[in-house]
């Protein structure tokens, strides 16, 4: 979002003052400091002012733009893209004690931002979304607004001509809406699938897939399948369980989550958990045999799981 509002706020400027954008970088600015002094100094040939936006790129440009700050400019604008610079960094209270200048700070899309911009995007696409579509992809998407922006173009791309965007589109195209290899290995286990759990073990593991990254997925998977079962052992049905606690997932997910909080109780997680960190400690001391260990615990709880899910 830095990137993308430091762009909007550089481009237009530049357009309102007549004149184009220079860009430049802060490590080339670092190595040549005169250079940043030069390009604000300079005269337009046709007397238009201009924009310079400056990326940092990590760099500590305060020593650079002291002069500046000190005597700003009259022939341009320049916006510094300095990225997350906390309260109390150098360049931030520069920006914050001049008269001249201003900080402008950004925070990370939340879910009412992210709505905003699928709504624009699906607008300017001549697309309405339905319900089930825009929870489904306020799930998926993230914080990081360039990501987002192109997961988004690549949905309404697919939906174009359809008229609507709905859920099931997100599942199709959205990166992080779609069940992965890793997904359809975990969900197996949990859904006492053992067939399935055959057919997704050997597609992970036969694409790379490590053991312990499974351990990783696995692991808060079984504490979030808990904590349903905890509240669901209340009285409250899985869609209440699942709103108490926040529970945010594409449909397919969210699906599967609710197969599996009915096919396990919170006794019989709690009876697995010290398996299941037993299994984690031993992938870590030995990752050459991560897939076997993690192969033998998944199979254990699918089998487990489904024997006592028959005797309770």
């Amino acid at each position: 979002m830095v990137h993308e509002r430091a762009g909007l706020l550089a481009r237009g400027l530049g357009a309102s003052l007549g004149g184009g954008v220079l860009q430049m970088r802060g490590p080339e600015a670092l190595a040549k400091p005169g250079v940043l002094i030069d390009e604000t100094s300079a005269i337009s040939l046709f007397g238009d002012k201009r924009a310079i936006w400056v990326d940092a790129d990590g760099a500590d440009l305060t020593k650079a733009l002291e002069p500046l700050l000190a005597e700003p400019p009259r022939e341009c604008v320049v916006v510094i893209e300095a990225g997350n610079l906390k309260k109390g960094s150098a360049l931030r209270e520069a920006f914050e004690r001049s008269a001249q200048a201003a900080a402008i700070e950004c925070y990370l899309d939340d879910e009412r931002s992210l709505g905003a911009l699928i709504d624009d995007e699906a607008r300017a696409a001549g697309l309405n979304v339905s319900r089930d579509a825009k929870d489904a992809l306020l799930a998926a998407l993230g914080a990081d607004r360039m990501a987002s922006r192109g997961e988004l173009a690549k949905l309404t791309l697919y939906a174009r001509g359809q008229g609507q965007i709905e859920a099931a589109d997100v599942e199709a195209i959205v990166c992080d809406a779609a069940p992965s290899s890793l997904d359809a290995l975990v969900d197996a286990a949990l859904t006492k699938n053992m067939a399935g759990l055959e057919n997704a073990a050997a597609r992970f593991f036969g694409e790379g897939g490590d053991g312990e990254e499974l351990l990783r997925r696995l692991l808060p998977r079984v504490a979030l399948l808990r904590r349903l079962r905890l509240e669901m052992d209340k009285g409250r049905p899985f869609e209440a369980a699942a709103q108490a606690l926040f529970v945010k997932l594409p449909p397919l997910a969210r699906s599967q989550l609710g197969r599996q909080a009915e096919v396990w109780t919170s006794a019989m997680i709690a009876r697995r958990l010290p398996m299941i960190h037993i299994a984690s400690a031993r992938i870590r001391r030995d990752p050459k045999l991560a897939a076997p260990l993690a192969t033998r615990l998944l199979w254990a709880l699918a089998s487990g799981g489904a024997r006592e899910s028959r005797s309770t």
